[in-house]
């Protein structure tokens, strides 16, 4: 019986080990996904700023529609970043929630 004990609180203790070493790699799996998320959408403004301003200068139909591309492309890959971020924070326990006020009829009413 009492070796039965001492390996039942063996096993426990190796369990809480392993419980504890997943919960780090987990919480340093979220840190690195909001750093990076982060260090990504910063360049990623800046390409979206910078092909706007392009956007707006004299070009070819050609060019007007790759740089149009570019910047839905940019705009995709922002978002995405976006979601992975909050997806990083809810994982953290560190996204807010903003309470913003709406209308669920005009939300729901599409017009004909």
């Amino acid at each position: 019986m009492e070796r039965t004990a001492a390996e039942l609180r063996r096993s426990e203790d190796e369990l809480r080990v392993a419980r504890d070493a997943a919960e780090k790699a987990n919480r340093a799996k979220s840190e690195f996904l909001a750093n990076m998320s982060h260090e990504i959408r910063t360049p990623m403004n800046g390409v979206m700023g910078m092909t706007e301003l392009a956007l707006q200068t004299t070009l070819t139909d050609q060019q007007h529609e790759y740089l149009t591309m570019v910047l839905q492309s940019a705009d995709a890959l922002l978002r995405l970043l976006n979601d992975i971020l909050d997806f990083s924070k809810v994982e953290a326990g560190k996204l807010e929630l903003e309470l913003i006020e709406f209308s669920l009829r005009d939300l729901l009413v599409t017009p004909c």
